[in-house]
């Protein structure tokens, strides 16, 4: 009986630790494509980062440079204070707070077309620790082939 309720233990992954996150290498000289990297974790993304194909802020994304077609950057990260949860409606307030608190370039095509996307922690995140919010400007529709953040902020990723 012991052997088939170990089995069982083994075979739906009952002792299996998590696979670790493998660092996503970056290419410094991107071809003709724009691409500097294909799905790269949430974690690991940038500020700065152009993002192709945007699907949400936990979601993997191609990083592109920002002349290249893309729908999404991240345009920032913050860390929220604090010893308590501030439940789920006050973290949802601080995080379009931080988030739309972000300076943007002037001349950047803002329009109505766009959404601000963000993580941010949960209850029970927030009891192992997590406090940082990171902030995406997205494309409703379409595409745009420049940064969303003054040129002093995305000088790294033109």
């Amino acid at each position: 009986m012991l052997i088939v309720i170990y089995g069982a233990g083994r075979f739906f992954g009952g002792d299996d630790a998590p696979a670790p996150t493998t660092e996503v290498t970056r290419n410094a000289s991107p071809g003709l494509d724009g691409v500097i990297a294909s799905k790269v974790p949430a974690d690991q993304l940038q500020v700065g980062d152009c993002l192709q194909g945007f699907a949400g802020p936990l979601e993997p994304s191609t990083v592109v440079t920002c002349q290249t077609a893309h729908n999404a950057q991240l345009i920032g990260t913050f860390t929220i204070g604090g010893d308590s949860f501030p439940g789920p409606a006050g973290i949802l307030a601080q995080s379009e707070e931080l988030c739309k608190s972000v300076p943007l370039d002037p001349t950047s095509p803002l329009d109505t077309g766009w959404s601000y996307h963000f993580s941010r922690p949960s209850e029970s995140t927030w009891k192992t620790g997590d406090r940082l919010v990171a902030c995406f400007l997205a494309l409703n529709e379409g595409s745009v082939r420049v940064s969303m953040l003054p040129p002093e902020t995305s000088a790294l990723n033109t």
